[in-house]
């Protein structure tokens, strides 16, 4: 019977390192094996020696899925663009071998043999290098999705309340909250932490926290610090921000950038900037506030803008700096930051009045919903 020297199959995409690679070869009597998953570059593939079991389980592989057939194949579909090919060699020691190819087409039995292979190379992938994407994907989903539902993008509500005459408050917000989970990644391929935002209501308000976890080659998931950033998240029917991950000054941070007041143009408005060293378990760096002129008194006058300034210099916001400077009417911090890694999680809200809401206000007792009305928004990542 023939002896198997070389297998391999491979998937290739669009961008450098997609798709994976599966390798055995026979050198000087010792079998080797190259495994390269989707993401990883060639020349990082984990190489392993291969023992007569692995070996034996292939040759199923390749009897039970009739890979043989498969010799001859190659075929493309040139219409799509962007897409994924394949590429299988197979060689005995009596020279025999199969050879298929193709580009968004496959050989029947394709995706079946695929799966049977996962299971044959990714188990050992994984005893040595853990995959952090799924571990973290792992751990979110059986561990902190537990206590929390997931926070995807969602409708957020809060009535308002007459109190009185022509004057209104905002009520409690109507909210699913949850938690959302992304990676944060320090300089390498695989990311080095987890941070999970979370959106729980205490009493009747909601707080905006963030959980962070580091995430080991072993495949560990170690808690690493919980921040609550605010404390009284919807206290406003303006809303707006984004947490973001950068660095600077060699420090990994996580950073809040919240607006909360009036109206779009900044009156009557505060601004908050919160920072956290992530690889010191989310020890707060600056919590700094800046407040907007008084509604219908004064616009931003240059001592207001140079506040913000200041914070950027201090913190090395540097396109939020550019951007204060050209339009002083819009400040924003970590708006399209150069360094912005990663994800953002976002969010926005503002009010919704119309033409019919102070009528339907003075018509509202004291303490009563106004109607319908509600100031609504989107939480969502990105």
């Amino acid at each position: 019977m023939p002896v198997l020297t070389y297998f391999h199959i491979g998937e290739n995409g669009t961008y450098v390192g997609a798709g994976f690679d599966y390798e055995y070869r026979l050198e000087d009597g010792k079998g080797v094996i190259s495994i390269r998953i989707d993401g990883v570059r060639s020349e990082d593939a984990l190489i392993l020696n291969a023992d007569e079991q692995f070996v034996s389980k292939l040759e199923s592989i390749i009897e039970e899925h009739k890979l043989r057939k498969w010799d001859g194949f190659s075929k493309s579909d040139n219409n799509v663009l962007d897409g994924s090919g394949f590429g299988f060699y197979v060689r005995y020691d009596d020279r025999s071998r199969i050879s298929a190819s193709g580009y968004m087409m496959f050989p029947k039995g394709y995706r079946e043999a695929v799966n049977a292979l996962d299971g044959l190379f990714l188990p050992l992938y994984e005893a040595v290098r853990p995959n952090r994407i799924k571990v973290m994907n792992r751990y979110f989903e059986e561990v902190i999705l537990k206590e929390r539902p997931r926070l995807e993008k969602q409708e957020i509500g809060m009535p308002y309340i007459s109190d009185g005459g022509d004057m209104y408050r905002v009520g409690v917000c109507k909210c699913t909250g949850g938690a959302a989970a992304f990676p944060v990644y320090n300089g390498e391929n695989d990311p080095s932490y987890m941070l999970v935002i979370t959106l729980d209501k205490a009493d009747s308000k909601w707080i905006l926290g963030c959980e962070a976890y580091k995430l080991t080659d072993k495949g560990e998931v170690l808690p690493w610090g919980s921040v609550e950033i605010d404390p009284n998240f919807f206290s406003c029917e303006r809303l707006y921000g984004h947490i973001f991950t950068r660095w600077n000054n060699g420090i990994l941070m996580l950073g809040c950038f919240t607006q909360k007041g009036f109206s779009a143009s900044g009156r009557d408005s505060l601004y908050y900037i919160d920072l956290y060293d992530i690889e010191n378990k989310l020890e707060p760096l600056a919590n700094e506030k800046a407040e907007g002129p008084p509604y219908n008194k004064e616009w931003w006058t240059p001592d207001k803008i140079q506040n913000f300034i200041n914070v950027a210099d201090r913190y090395g916001f540097t396109q939020s700096k550019a951007h204060w400077e050209k339009m002083p009417n819009d400040p924003v911090f970590a708006s399209g930051m150069d360094d912005n890694a990663n994800h953002r999680f976002d969010f926005l809200m503002s009010n919704n009045h119309d033409k019919n809401f102070y009528s339907t206000l003075i018509n509202t007792p004291k303490g009563e919903p106004v109607g319908e009305y509600r100031i609504k928004g989107t939480l969502y990542l990105h």
